[in-house]
């Protein structure tokens, strides 16, 4: 790979438009919210066109170069706001609890229910520490999502085992247009029924996915006298987690237990635009 990128030369003019982007964007992150919006939107503007001159090697030059351009995937940073790290012959902790730079309503908000379930299972793991007879591991950590142009992603996953593992996920999507946090009904116009067509394709995914692989089961549909019957999956609640992927289809999202065994870990669904567009 090094014997690659030495023979190929970024273009001068494409390695000087990214440096000064980069610029641009440091020096507008002093200014107000508008600017530094405009201002990654430049930059990145920049980015895409330099890969499309670069692509498939670049200079090591210009890769270092590019590693300092804002974050892709929305107009907010994303930062580890708190660390949190134990270890001995029974216990360990790896927490990374993130935080989003901005000072709007929504990043708040988001930030404050993070920092809320990150605490949370930091403290359980404490308690589980003084049970001398109890082993235990948690991993708390994050990621942002390729979704739509017009949203903005944070995906915190919280993992705990104690003789048997267990992880829960959480989206966080925020409307870059007004930095709106989102909820599935936000996505559709005022009392429409978006519950029901979703819930049924997602039954009609399950029934799908359980037919062509046997080892995959869920509460799909059950007979009246079966033992699981109470864990039913029967329709979406109004408040589900799901994120908009980078076509603008909706992701459902289950944490485990939630409408499969546990074995199955977290599932999710995806929506046809079919499906949803319909919705009105």
């Amino acid at each position: 790979m090094k014997k690659n990128t030495e023979k190929i030369e970024t273009p001068p003019e494409c390695l000087r438009r990214v440096k000064e982007a980069i610029e641009r964007a440091k020096e507008d992150r002093l200014h107000a919210k508008r600017s530094r919006r405009k201002a990654a939107i430049r930059a990145a503007a920049v980015f895409l066109i330099c890969l499309t001159v670069a692509i498939p090697n670049v200079s090591a030059e210009a890769a270092e170069a590019m590693s300092n351009l804002p974050i892709v995937g929305g107009f907010f940073s994303v930062i580890t706001v708190r660390d949190y790290h134990y270890i001995d012959d029974r216990y360990s902790a790896d927490v990374h609890i993130p935080g989003l730079e901005s000072d709007s309503e929504a990043a708040q908000s988001v930030n404050s229910k993070i920092m809320a379930i990150a605490e949370e299972w930091v403290e359980e793991f404490q308690s589980a520490r003084e049970d001398e007879w109890v082993r235990a591991e948690i991993k708390v950590d994050y990621e942002i999502l390729s979704t739509a142009p017009e949203y903005f992603t944070l995906k915190l996953m919280a993992y705990q085992c104690s003789g048997s593992g267990y992880e829960q996920d959480y989206y966080y999507t925020i409307r870059i247009s007004d930095e709106k946090e989102m909820t599935l009904s936000d996505l559709f116009p005022e009392g429409a029924d978006f519950i029901t067509p979703i819930s049924e394709n997602i039954r009609e995914q399950m029934h799908r996915r359980m037919k062509e692989d046997p080892d995959k089961t869920f509460w799909v549909d059950l007979q009246e006298d079966d033992p699981i019957k109470e864990f039913e999956f029967e329709k979406i609640s109004e408040d589900q987690q799901f994120y908009v992927d980078r076509k603008g289809r909706i992701v459902i999202a289950f944490n485990e237990g939630d409408v499969a065994p546990m074995y199955m870990g977290c599932v999710k669904f995806t929506v046809p635009k079919k499906v949803t567009d319909n919705i009105k």
